[in-house]
């Protein structure tokens, strides 16, 4: 497929789908955080149902005015040869007619937003790697929700088992692209499991890379050049965050839940809802941090214009010797003890997470943000929670188990506020902080 070809064949289907109305179209969804995975699961889905079922389109969640926020999508984009995503994408903020729009699909999530919900809306497809929420068993087909680092390895093989439709070598490089952010580069050892390393050597010869890729010989996927340069460019381009204020950083990689906590002191209601926030962040806490001038005001500002009772800021990064950290913060309204007294012991005992309390003295104002907030050998902090501003409070902590991403964090979240067997809802409004 040439490049003006995918180019037109995107702006088509998007003037199409407006002047349809969206009626007798199936729209696929990725999820809100607007991470490469769910962009390339979206459209690499999409173009497969548009030939081989109805028409098709992908919606990409993220509006323009945020796609500078993450660059390696940016870059993967170009490398796919879809060079004006601001015109060729069907995004967030382009009309959508849900009053017509009945059929939905969705990629890297599998629960419809109630936000597109009506009495004719129908979920049709599910492809996931998250968390099987149980829903659509009798609508969705196929309704694949499996356990791998990236949803666009579970889109790779419904390509891969489809005999009579080549992939286009543009969507088999985006697909790789998000394989590789996902797994870093493949890394042995990593979170890849046997589907992505399987996904990733099925689209390379199909991808743009294929003609490099051959000159290689028979070398394993990760010793491929042409493999290593990518995910090395890809890699740079995702972390390459330092120009981005507290609040993009915020607001770049995040996602919104409701929990349903139980209620014992009050004979009116049962439970009530708890709304959190999880922002994904590259960079230690100490680098967040100073990332602007009032960074305490900014989370503040953030809590509030989200209306959170819980914001948990999920830092990933390199230390000095390239090895992979995570830490967390964690910030809930001070008023809330019902709150603390769940989330704080629940979080600690963790062993899914091991965590380990931080100082915030060691990191506010810290002027070395290229190292994890403390060393290998510092004593836990024991102290309580900190005043965070005037009406929060906060506690950070090292996290021990640091292959545990949002995906395991977000459930854990919701077991400590609800309970094992309650369940998490999606909030009607988690779009609206981008629009």
């Amino acid at each position: 497929m040439s490049t003006s070809t995918i180019s037109s064949y995107l702006k088509s289907q998007k003037a199409d789908f407006l002047a349809d109305h969206g009626e007798g179209w199936t729209v696929v969804m990725g999820n809100e955080a607007g991470d490469l995975d769910s962009i390339a699961s979206a459209l690499g889905y999409a173009w497969l149902h548009s030939h081989t079922s109805a028409k098709t389109i992908a919606c990409i969640i993220t509006p323009r005015a945020d796609f500078v926020l993450r660059r390696e999508n940016l870059h993967a984009l170009s490398l796919a040869e879809i060079n004006q995503p601001y015109e060729e994408l069907y995004c967030s903020g382009d009309p959508m007619p849900s009053l017509q729009v009945s059929q939905f699909a969705l990629v890297d999530h599998n629960v419809l937003h109630t936000k597109y919900a009506s009495p004719t809306a129908k979920v049709v497809a599910i492809i996931d790697h998250h968390e099987d929420e149980g829903q659509y068993k009798d609508t969705a087909d196929p309704r694949i929700i499996k356990l791998a680092a990236s949803c666009s390895s579970l889109v790779a093989r419904l390509y891969q088992s489809s005999s009579n439709l080549a992939i286009p070598p543009e969507l088999a490089t985006l697909l790789l692209c998000a394989i590789l952010v996902d797994t870093q580069g493949l890394k042995a050892g990593g979170r890849a499991l046997d589907v992505d390393r399987e996904a990733a050597a099925f689209l390379i010869p199909h991808s743009l890379l294929a003609k490099v890729s051959a000159a290689s010989g028979d070398r394993p996927i990760t010793q491929l050049p042409s493999v290593q340069s990518l995910s090395v460019a890809l890699r740079e381009k995702k972390f390459a965050v330092s120009h981005l204020s507290t609040r993009d950083l915020l607001r770049r990689d995040y996602k919104e839940y409701a929990f349903r906590a139980p209620v014992f002191d009050d004979a009116t209601k049962s439970s009530k809802v708890i709304k959190a926030g999880l922002a994904t962040v590259p960079l230690c806490l100490s680098a967040f941090f100073a990332s602007s001038q009032n960074p305490i005001e900014e989370n503040q500002d953030w809590l509030t214009e989200r209306d959170l009772s819980v914001l948990g800021v999920l830092t990933t990064f390199r230390d000095k010797k390239d090895k992979g950290r995570r830490e967390q913060l964690w910030i809930i309204k001070a008023a809330d003890e019902d709150i603390a007294e769940k989330l704080w012991p629940g979080l600690e005992s963790s062993e899914e997470l091991r965590l380990k309390r931080l100082d915030f003295s060691k990191f506010v104002g810290n002027g070395d943000t290229t190292e994890e907030s403390e060393d290998e050998g510092t004593e836990e902090a024991t102290t309580d929670e900190a005043q965070f501003g005037e009406s929060y409070i906060a506690r950070a902590y090292k996290q021990g188990i640091t292959s545990a991403t949002r995906k395991q964090i977000a459930p854990i979240l919701r077991r400590i506020m609800e309970g094992p067997r309650a369940d998490c809802l999606r909030l009607p409004e988690f779009y609206s902080y981008r629009l």
